[in-house]
């Protein structure tokens, strides 16, 4: 499926950056996601998925050197990977959601706080959803990967003092959304 997709691309340039990076990445990504998942399966699955979203970033690997471009795949393969583990994770955990609940007490609390801590973590999925791209990316890159301002603005081509700014902005945003919304 990758290949044809690959194949589709209309741009020569995009189909070469994406063919590049994946022979020359490959290895190096395959090995990261076999390393999270433990399954030569399921890592060649990481590796497909975040080549495919590579494409939607075709403007922000151009402008990387080799060493920025190679510490944002390990990046993307790794949290694709958590991702991935934390999907299967949920769906073996719904097997046995309606065992849970029938063990809760009609009028528990601990029902009702937990479907409002699912509505305020939609409230934030929905916030971030209705940010840019690379709004949404600094916010991942700076809270989720726990990468420093510096390693962005290295991978985004900007001064720190510029990444610092957009992630500002995008924080601003989200606290906007979610004061609309009534959560904060």
């Amino acid at each position: 499926m990758l290949t044809a997709v690959i194949a589709a691309i209309e741009d020569e340039n995009d189909r070469s950056l994406i063919e590049s990076l994946y022979t020359d990445y490959y290895v190096l990504m395959l090995h990261k996601a076999q390393s999270m998942v433990r399954d030569r399966h399921a890592a060649e699955d990481v590796v497909e998925s975040v080549m495919l979203r590579l494409i939607d970033r075709i403007e922000l690997l151009r402008g990387c050197n080799r060493a920025s471009v190679r510490s944002y795949l390990v990046t993307c393969v790794r949290n694709e990977a958590i991702d991935r583990m934390r999907r299967e994770k949920k769906t073996q955990s719904l097997d046995d959601a309606e065992e849970r609940l029938r063990k809760l007490p009609d009028e528990s609390p601990q029902l009702d706080t937990s479907l409002i801590r699912e509505e305020q973590i939609q409230a934030v999925i929905k916030a971030l959803e209705a940010l840019d791209d690379r709004e949404r990316l600094a916010l991942r890159m700076k809270y989720y990967d726990r990468m420093t301002e510096g390693e962005i603005a290295r991978l985004f081509g900007m001064s720190r003092s510029g990444i610092r700014n957009v992630i500002d902005r995008a924080r601003r945003h989200v606290g906007a959304q979610l004061q609309e919304g009534e959560w904060i």
